[in-house]
């Protein structure tokens, strides 16, 4: 809510003078284009978690939203752009000290029109309700008057400081827009009162709620939501194959809310080590109140027996294969503690058939052409998930897909390694050859050896390879075998990649038990000679499922077992040459160091950093 609210912040107070001094003006109107757009996407958005049919704000909402109500927002706008130019025409520059609070009375009126029709337009008319009179209590028509008043106030308040108070301002015009919007907010949910079918329209279905919680890097976490909305997958396959009957709510890395736990409802969870912290909390607090939660996911497939402590029920791997009769079993009064089990094709063709009717943004992000993948790191969980095996998809159903994304987003496949079956690899990049799509995925270095099937993933729209490095040519663990053993030609094949025009992001681990501070110089010289355009560094971290988790579990090195600590950013470890009590303090700053100086991207950032005060002077001159 408050995201929502600090954008039409920014567009009230976007002040395009210094523009308009440059002849300019359409800039007006289409600053005032994405003022209504966003007045009326957020209404949307606010009146379907009033009336029930959501239970938080959800960015996909936006664009359905605001087709749907601008042309109100537009009127009001206009009227009230009318209003101020009749008074300019009036009074001249000399306006009636009145007049602020004139303004703040009639928004407030607006407000309450615009809840009023606005829900007529959602949920009236399509329910077919007849209309109401709506009484005025003295108590609503109170709270409204104090409303304008504060609003009044604090609108007074920013225009009579000096202009040089810049933040002092902009605090009490952010709060002058929060009294606005909680007006529009108060008259809705007083209209929305009277009309209780509403919401027991969206209650009357058996309701399921379907949760990713945030990481334990909760910044990180709602950054990402923001700059790089994702819907996971797994919600996706549980609305396939589950009976229409049912109604979902989802929760996708959300600050947690009080008002969003229910009794008698099914709760399930997706859960990795970097979010179970959050995920146990959640679920327990679900169980107290009488839900009944089920918990999937890597961290609870293989640490089932304490998942349980927190919910009634654990997937042990894939849930198409069980999805089913946890519903039926649900049904029936009768979970199981535990569920596993292969899935058939017809599992994944239902899967598939519900992507086929889902919009572009759910299709894309559950694009994946495997399953699995052809190494057996040891740091790697992905071995023992797919017990060591590689699923492939059938190439006609991934250019299905990607056909249905094609115009609408970018193109990124979920794979682990999509050059694990290097045949497969071939096939289907000369199918998607002539989609003329651009897309993007994690793979493994050695596609560098197979000139033609490199060729053939430029030419297929490949822009892009992510990389797991993990070690430099000079690392003692290149000895390890496996994916370490092209360690040093690492470089050679980088270049022979970016020469075919893909473009490189690398990752690397430190923290192996021959590394020390001098070892993480040589990451950062390796990086930074093969200049990839990404690139990122991450403590070596034990997470269960493991071969390193198990040996160092074994071994009695793991001296830290709060799984909030486990988010690749911490040593959880005993290690022969670094200090986990120095590294806390140490390494976040190493990494930003990484992040920063050994790829494109980061001098790209340091460069527009340091050109702020430069475009600071710049917009100074203009004024």
């Amino acid at each position: 809510m408050v995201v929502f609210i600090f954008v039409l912040f920014l567009l009230n107070g976007f002040n395009l003078s210094f523009i308009f001094k440059f002849g300019f003006v359409p800039v007006f109107l289409i600053t005032a284009a994405l003022k209504i757009y966003w007045m009326s996407a957020m209404a949307g958005c606010i009146l379907e978690v009033i009336c029930g049919k959501e239970y938080v704000f959800r960015f996909r909402s936006l664009p359905r939203n605001a087709k749907e109500l601008w042309p109100a927002f537009l009127t009001v706008f206009a009227v009230i752009c009318l209003l101020d130019f009749i008074l300019y025409a009036s009074f001249g520059v000399q306006w009636p000290a009145w007049r602020p609070l004139f303004f703040n009375v009639a928004t407030a009126v607006a407000a309450f029109g615009l809840a009023a029709w606005a829900i007529h337009q959602k949920y009236i008319k399509a329910l077919g309700l007849a209309h109401r009179k709506i009484d005025l209590t003295p108590g609503f028509l109170a709270v409204m008057i104090l409303a304008c008043l504060l609003e009044w106030a604090l609108t007074t308040a920013a225009h009579s400081i000096h202009t040089g108070a810049f933040y002092g301002r902009n605090v009490l015009t952010f709060a002058a827009v929060y009294i606005h919007v909680f007006e529009f907010v108060f008259c809705s949910m007083y209209l929305a009162g009277h009309y209780p079918e509403i919401k027991q329209k969206f209650e009357s279905k058996p309701e399921i709620f379907l949760v990713y919680p945030m990481a334990a890097a909760v910044i990180h976490s709602i950054g990402f939501r923001i700059f790089m909305p994702w819907n996971p997958p797994f919600f996706t396959v549980l609305k396939a194959l589950t009976p229409q009957s049912y109604k979902f709510h989802e929760f996708n890395q959300v600050i947690w809310h009080e008002r969003y736990y229910k009794s008698n409802v099914l709760v399930c969870i997706s859960t990795f080590t970097t979010n179970c912290y959050e995920a146990y909390k959640i679920a327990k607090e679900y169980k107290q109140r009488g839900a009944k939660v089920v918990m999937g996911g890597p961290h609870v497939t293989f640490l089932s027996r304490e998942a349980l402590s927190f919910c009634d029920s654990v997937i042990v791997g894939q849930a198409e294969g069980v999805w089913k009769q946890v519903i039926q079993d649900y049904e029936n009064g009768c979970l199981q503690p535990q569920y596993s089990g292969p899935a058939s094709q017809e599992d994944y063709h239902q899967v598939h058939e519900k992507l086929l009717d889902s919009p572009p943004e759910v299709v894309r992000d559950f694009l994946e052409t495997s399953r699995g993948c052809k190494f057996r790191c040891h740091f790697c969980a992905v071995p023992a998930l797919s017990n060591g095996q590689l699923r492939l998809q059938s190439i006609n159903d991934i250019v299905d897909l990607a056909k249905k994304v094609k115009g609408h987003y970018y193109i990124k496949f979920l794979d682990n390694n999509i050059y694990s079956d290097p045949g497969y690899a071939k096939e289907l990049f000369l199918a998607l050859k002539p989609l003329k799509i651009k897309w993007r995925a994690m793979c493994t270095i050695d596609i560098a050896k197979n000139e033609e099937t490199l060729r053939l993933a430029k030419e297929s729209g490949c822009t892009g390879l992510f990389f797991g490095y993990e070690v430099s040519g000079e690392s003692f663990e290149k000895n390890q075998g496996g994916k370490f053993a092209m360690a040093q030609k690492y470089k050679e094949y980088t270049k022979i990649i970016k020469k075919a025009g893909i473009k490189v992001a690398g990752s690397f681990v430190y923290g192996f038990d021959s590394d020390n501070l001098k070892s993480f110089f040589k990451l950062w010289k390796f990086s930074f000679s093969m200049m990839p355009f990404v690139s990122h560094v991450a403590m070596l971290t034990p997470i269960p499922g493991t071969v390193v988790f198990h040996d160092m579990l074994a071994q009695n090195r793991i001296i830290n077992l709060n799984w909030r600590s486990h988010d690749y950013s911490k040593l959880v470890v005993r290690h022969p040459g670094l200090k986990p009590s120095l590294m806390v303090f140490l390494f976040p700053v190493m990494r930003i160091i990484f992040l920063l100086t050994s790829n494109a991207s980061g001098f790209v950032v340091l460069f527009i950093a340091f050109s702020i005060p430069l475009y600071g002077k710049f917009f100074s001159f203009l004024r």
